[in-house]
């Protein structure tokens, strides 16, 4: 082979030599399931490494094993009863868990909690080679611990049962295909990332309370964007709320635009607030939560302004990150710390474009100078270097990489756009246009890839295979959302490229976006030959309109309340309205005759305007045509559009779409869009649409009639008809719709049935009928044999399913959510294929067929709300459940006892059923994670077998009966949240919930439980601990004495003590010990709290706290209203946001607060004793005060006060003037 070219058949072999690693132990399944595994892989075409060169021969592990698995996407671990016999299997899971490539771990005839703990056939493994490979047996241990941990598959029948070893080869295969194919096109690989973000974590400091905003800058591409969202994703947890607003420079370019930015943040931040237009309700809104807000792409001061104000306006213990490409617009007033973001390091730098163009890290050896000598022309530069990289990647030998970088040697890139524009250059002629097509036009739309496709294809392109030779270089992304998405950098380098053709008529570009430029061109009769594309949006956004008087006459309002400031007001909101609506009324007005003349033009957007003139002008070579918004009641009859692929009119005025004499038919016509068109009474003649292939009209609210020509229309592949309320019938005659793949019918709730020839829908994979009155199922049904999704929710005249259902073979989704069906039939239980089977709300269903157990393939169980009075014992058959939702079943009253055999389960939904216990059973899930059972009133235990369930991260019995917990709950140590609220029979936690080493949240309020165990000490992780009881208010004629009080009642009032160990919870952040009846003294070294960041111990007896408290660096909240004997208040942390000591009525000394720099809300209401408040006038952060009550110091806080000029802005302290 020449040494030039790689060793490799393809671009995508260019990333591993192997695409999967298989580790198994040879004697116990080589030439049985690991055989037949390897098999139906390479079938697939998976690159498979399998040991057929003896690598596992001899003692010694041969190097050649270890290179393999190193240059292999993913690996599976076929872990068997003497898998850890062998120092090779188990040095081989210790290299791939080293490499961290994907672990798929098959646990074959053992059990994941035994590998995880190397217990059972793994014990005496393990303790031979303690002897042996003393330094090595950790290692192993661990690795061992991480495959066991994995959620992986379980097989334990016989090699004789070919069915289910079958179906798990199957399975195995299918998620091998999705992981391979998400690596190749969805993979993402940062670099460098890890020492910024340490740095920058420093910087933000979010356990602090100060405000501090964050500046990024540097040139575009350099990778602001991708830090600031790394840096947001990372902290977010912290915040009370958070914003992320991309794009501001491009969002912002309007007024109109800012305003939208404006709402958006108000939304994001105040829980869907309806939104304010002005810069105060932003204030108000900052001002009222730790928030943590990304302006990312900021490029103006007023930008700023506008969404941020000024840094006091934040509160306490904010973040704000800004991104920009200019320092300048970093105000040294607002921002804390700006950095830099440079370019990539040299080593850095190498490994991302390693990446992008060969999928490594590194470099392969011939190729390692080629690349270190590209990496220093690019700079540095993030973006650069995987364009250029993705430009290289099909490229596979020497010369062309040396050709590639004479290019780059050629044009000596000055700019980032001369090396981005080498990548273009590598496209084919179709892939060009298509590229200049998506960055002049259809990513401003923020358009859907499908929906990108639609238009593309129109224009005769071959456009999926050049939307993902795009996405491979790295010229275009697909968001999650599936939207079409270009870097800022790219796209202005394409929009560059047709602004520098220069095209032969008055310099006007092929491709029109910008609306001004648009205007002008159309206005002034400048359109030419060469236009192939315009976007016109005037789609109705909030106007902007000076906000001054609005806010002036508002803040008049608030500091002088009267009959006049609040007339002048509603004047002023009243003549904004009216401002507004004529805005939104102002018509934009469009000549046709100013298209005559671009002969050339393809692409035309013209939402939201009025057409005005003769329709013969406009080109007959139009491909799309959206127009939203369309005022017409139809297509004039001169307009003809014979070459038109793809019609949007959604959202329209149309009542029909083509006018009644126009005989000119757009035979090429494939998408027709509707969707909204309200005033669309009957669907045009699709005899002369013999291409189309998508029919969108959901939302057509007037729609009676659909014309019976849809029947023959074989290239129609989607139909959707969803919420067409007044549509009757569908058309019976639809044996001609052979290929169409998706019927939507939801929501039209006056439709009775379906057409009795359905069955010749051969190709229909999803059908939605949900929300119609169907009473039945057509019989013809049965011939849909690739029908995957069956969408029956809401159909609440059908009453039962046709037994013929089971006929459905591919069938994956069957919902029957809130219909009438009363019975399911025993057929189902042939859906081989039935992944979800979702009857919720089937308030008529009282049993479940035994045959759903033979539903091999079932994820999902849905059976919540339902009327079913027990589960059939076959469901301990499903192999592959992993989601039983049984909550609201009013009348299951119990599990049986094959519940233990769902081996794959991970979440058990009980919650409000009348279940008494579960069986021992349940133990046996070991793949559980999460278990429900909130509101189980009559459930008063729980099994020790629970003590098993190792994977259980989740356990909710909230509002039980429940009166002890077993001693095995402290063997759940991977539990990180428990709730025990409302369980008011419970009256002690066993020690040996000190073991719950991963919990993190406890949550137990208004239980009996009056003592914590010694052992509590020992939660080192737990977090969050609530445990708030409810608060007992006796009125002063009904105190009765403790010793005529019943025992529990006197158990309740018994005084309480926190245990020693207490201040071992080092990780505590929140603690709510509410009416727990605290005595005497709070111990003196709660400092060790370290962590402690809210606490609440209201309404409790204590009279003192410990001086310690004011160690608690990150302590924001101390809450103590109704503590009643508490005298003094003890110097408190610098970090407090909020002190409430209302209602504690013998308190009478409180320190100096002046250090309290950061406190935003104090109140002492009530607090008749205390006489003075030293440090009050000191406060700057200070925004509400409550005193009512405190006459002994009104006068001395009053003096101290009136010193200060602050004290105007002090929410509520006009109440002070009330105490005298």
């Amino acid at each position: 082979m020449d040494d030039n070219a790689f060793s490799v058949p393809s671009a995508s072999d260019f990333r591993h030599r192997w695409d999967l690693f298989l580790s198994f132990r040879d004697e116990d399944t080589r030439h049985a399931f690991t055989y037949d595994l390897y098999k139906s892989l390479v079938k697939q075409g998976v690159r498979v490494f399998f040991d057929d060169e003896g690598l596992r021969g001899g003692v010694e592990i041969q190097p050649g094993l270890f290179e393999a698995i190193e240059d292999s996407a993913a690996s599976i671990a076929i872990i068997s009863p003497n898998y850890a016999s062998s120092h090779r299997c188990l040095e081989e899971l210790s290299k791939i868990c080293k490499y961290r490539r994907l672990l798929l771990p098959v646990f074959y005839r053992v059990n994941p909690s035994d590998v995880r703990r190397q217990r059972g056939p793994f014990e005496e493994h393990f303790r031979n080679h303690e002897t042996t490979y003393t330094d090595k047996v950790m290692c192993w241990r661990n690795a061992m611990d991480k495959a066991g941990a994995i959620k992986g598959w379980h097989f334990d029948k016989s090699e004789s049962d070919t069915e289910e070893k079958e179906q798990l080869i199957k399975a195995l295969v299918n998620r091998v295909l999705t992981e391979l194919a998400n690596t190749v096109g969805l993979a993402t690989y940062t670099i460098g990332l890890g020492s910024r973000l340490e740095k920058l974590m420093s910087v933000l400091d979010v356990k602090s309370n100060g405000v501090r905003v964050l500046g990024l800058y540097g040139m575009g591409g350099v990778g602001k964007t991708t830090l600031a969202t790394a840096l947001y994703n990372k902290v977010l947890g912290h915040f009370d709320c958070r914003s992320f607003i991309s794009n501001v420079r491009e969002n912002s370019a309007k007024d109109a635009d800012l305003l939208s930015l404006q709402n958006q943040l108000i939304h994001d931040l105040s829980s869907g607030k309806s939104p304010v237009y002005s810069v105060a309700a932003i204030k108000e809104v900052l001002h009222e939560k730790r928030v943590l807000v990304v302006l990312d792409d900021v490029n103006n001061v007023s930008q700023l302004e506008a969404l941020t104000g000024k840094r006091e306006w934040f509160s306490a213990g904010s973040r704000i990150i800004i991104t920009t490409r200019d320092r300048e617009v970093l105000d040294e007033h607002l921002v804390t710390v700006s950095y830099e973001v440079r370019e990539l390091d040299s080593s850095d730098a190498l490994k991302l474009f390693s990446y992008h163009a060969m999928r490594r890290e590194k470099p392969i050896d011939r190729f390692v100078s080629l690349s270190e000598e590209m990496v220093s022309l690019t700079g540095g530069l993030p973006l650069a270097l995987e364009v250029f990289g993705s430009y290289l990647m099909d490229k596979r030998s020497k010369e062309e990489w040396e050709d590639a970088l004479q290019k780059l040697k050629w044009i000596r890139p000055r700019h980032l756009q001369d090396v981005l524009k080498i990548s273009f250059d590598g496209l084919d002629a179709e892939e060009k246009r298509i590229f200049l097509d998506i960055s002049c036009l259809l990513v401003k739309m923020e358009m859907k890839r499908e929906d990108a496709i639609d238009v593309l294809k129109g224009c005769g392109f071959r456009a999926e295979i050049a939307v993902r030779v795009l996405v491979t270089r790295s010229l275009i992304k697909i968001t999650e959302d599936n939207t079409l998405w270009m870097h800022d950098q790219v796209r202005d380098m394409g929009r560059q490229i047709v602004l520098d053709a220069n095209p032969l008529y008055h310099n006007i570009p092929s491709r029109l976006w910008d609306r001004d430029e648009i205007m002008t061109v159309l206005n002034g009769g400048k359109g030419t030959g060469c236009i192939e594309g315009i976007v016109l949006d005037f789609k109705m956004r909030p106007f902007a309109k000076d906000p001054s008087g609005d806010r002036i006459s508002w803040e008049n309002f608030k500091r002088s309340p009267n009959f006049t400031s609040a007339l002048t007001y509603l004047r002023e909101r009243h003549k904004k309205c009216l401002e507004t609506k004529a805005e939104r009324e102002r018509e934009v007005i469009l000549y046709t005759k100013s298209f005559e003349s671009m002969s050339s033009l393809r692409l035309l957007q013209i939402n939201y305007t009025r057409l005005v003139g003769r329709y013969k002008y406009i080109p007959t070579q139009l491909k799309w045509l959206q127009w939203k918004g369309c005022p017409l009641k139809n297509l004039p009859s001169d307009f003809c559009p014979r070459e038109l692929a793809v019609l949007d009119l959604s959202e329209s005025k149309i009542e029909e779409v083509w006018h009644r004499y126009n005989n000119q038919v757009a035979e090429k016509l494939m998408v027709m869009n509707l969707r909204g068109c309200h005033n669309l009474v009957a669907t045009p003649d699709f005899s002369g649409h013999q291409k189309l292939e998508k029919l969108d009209l959901e939302h057509c609210h007037s729609l009676i009639k659909i014309h019976e020509s849809i029947g023959n229309v074989s290239t129609l592949l989607h139909l959707n008809l969803s919420s067409c309320w007044n549509l009757v019938e569908f058309p019976d005659e639809v044996s001609g719709l052979k290929n169409l793949e998706n019927l939507i019918l939801s929501g039209c709730s006056n439709l009775q049935k379906l057409p009795m020839d359905i069955g010749d829908m051969r190709s229909l994979k999803e059908l939605h009928v949900d929300k119609t009155a169907i009473q039945e199922l057509p019989e013809s049904i049965f011939h849909l044999t690739n029908l995957e999704k069956l969408n029956l929710n809401g159909c609440q005249f059908l009453t039962k399913l046709p037994n013929y259902v089971g006929k459905l073979s591919s069938l994956k989704e069957l919902s029957l959510n809130d219909t009438a069906v009363e019975e399911i039939p025993d057929s189902v239980g042939s859906l081989l294929n039935l992944e979800i089977l979702s009857l919720i709300w089937c308030e008529s269903l009282t049993s479940i067929t035994d045959s759903v157990g033979n539903l091999i393939s079932l994820a999902k169980f849905l059976i919540h709300g339902s009327a079913i009075k027990e589960l059939p014992a076959s469901i301990g058959s499903l192999p592959y459940l992993k989601v039983l939702s049984a909550g609201k079943c009013l009348s299951l009253s119990k599990l049986p006892d094959s519940i233990g055999g769902l081996s794959t389960l991970a979440e058990l939904q009980l919650d409000q059923t009348p279940i008494t216990n579960l069986p021992d059973q349940v133990g046996a899930l070991q793949m559980l994670r999460k278990l429900e059972m909130m509101n189980c009133k009559h459930l008063k235990s729980l099994p020790e077998s629970i003590g098993s369930l190792f994977a259980l991260t989740s356990l909710n019995i909230s509002n039980s009966n429940i009166s002890e917990l077993p001693k095995s709950i402290g063997m759940l140590e991977n539990l990180v949240i428990f709730r025990l609220n409302k369980c008011t029979q419970l009256h002690i936690l066993p020690d040996s919930i000190g073991n719950l080493k991963s919990l993190h949240h406890l949550l137990m309020a208004e239980t009996a439980v009056t003592e914590l165990p010694e052992s509590f000490g020992m939660l080192s992780s737990l977090m969050i601990l609530k445990m708030a009881k409810k608060p007992h208010f006796p009125s002063a004629g009904n105190r009765v004495p403790k010793e005529d009080l019943g025992v529990a009642e006197q158990e309740k009032h018994k005084p309480f003590r926190l245990p020693i160990s207490f201040s071992n919870l080092c990780s505590l952040e929140e603690l709510d010990a509410r009416a727990w009846n605290l005595c005497g003294k709070i111990p003196d070294d709660f400092e060790r709290l370290s962590s402690l960041e809210i606490l609440n111990l209201s309404h409790n007896n204590f009279f003192s706290l410990p001086s310690s408290l004011r160690g608690l660096p990150f302590l924001k909240k101390l809450l103590l209203p109704y503590c009643e004997q508490l005298k003094s208040l003890p110097p408190l942390p610098s970090s407090l946001v909020e002190v409430n000591v209302a209602n504690c009525i013998a308190l009478e000394k409180v320190s100096d607060i002046s250090k309290l720099e950061s406190l935003h809300e104090l109140n002492l209401a009530n607090c008749e004793k205390v006489e003075d408040i030293p440090g009050l006038e000191c406060l700057k952060s200070l925004t509400w005060l409550f005193m009512s009550g405190c006459k002994a110091c009104s006068s001395v806080v009053k003096r101290r006060l009136s010193k200060v000029f602050y004290v105007s802005h002090l929410s509520m302290f006009k109440r002070m003037n009330n105490l005298n």
